[in-house]
């Protein structure tokens, strides 16, 4: 089997959100997300893609590392006993969806498309992104009701019940083949000004 980066990362991103949606452990998924939003971070900044992560860092006037520095520390703490064997971590389930969506987003902007999985995270996160939609600024606002029609319920859901939606839209999604997006699979370095399958 040969591998692209974009390979690897898209099949992280589809078995994160299947298994965010399914309600699995935590952990497995944060773990595959943070991965992927990584590789897309990385290539987005090899290529001279903008990223949301580097734009959010602008926007607050600090560097990437930093922005994504709480990330890093999860990533850390589950990937590493050489240093803190008995050590705890409060685990905060926003922080997963923040990553997942980093990845989910900047994946469609690294390759120009994305998985059906991606898509649907990324509807069913503006979904609940805003507590009404007389919040959310005025130029979201029809978006907003838009993606909240494709996932009935789960605005009254709590999170458990947000995520049962969001796979019964996921499974039925998965049939449509006309949501297949078609995207980049090769990345093509800006400094070296050359094309390569990684």
């Amino acid at each position: 089997m040969k591998l692209s980066k974009i390979d690897v990362a898209e099949a992280q991103i589809r078995a994160a959100v299947r298994m965010f949606f399914e309600g699995q452990h935590p952990v497995p998924i944060f773990t595959l997300a943070n991965a992927a939003r990584k590789i897309v971070a990385s290539i987005g900044e090899q290529t001279e893609v903008r990223t949301v992560q580097s734009d959010l860092a602008e926007q607050r006037g600090v560097p990437v590392k930093k922005l994504v520095q709480p990330l890093s520390r999860i990533s850390n703490f589950f990937k590493h006993a050489d240093r803190d064997a008995d050590a705890y971590l409060e685990f905060d389930e926003d922080d997963l969806e923040v990553v997942l969506q980093l990845a989910c987003h900047d994946f469609g902007r690294v390759t120009g498309g994305m998985p059906i999985e991606a898509q649907i995270y990324e509807v069913w996160v503006t979904a609940i992104a805003f507590p009404s939609i007389s919040k959310a600024p005025l130029r979201k606002q029809a978006l907003l009701r838009k993606a909240i029609k494709y996932f009935p319920g789960i605005r009254l859901a709590d999170r458990a019940g947000r995520k049962r939606i969001g796979l019964k839209v996921l499974n039925q999604a998965m049939t449509d083949p006309g949501l297949e997006m078609r995207f980049k699979r090769e990345v093509e370095l800006a400094r070296q000004g050359a094309s390569r399958r990684d």
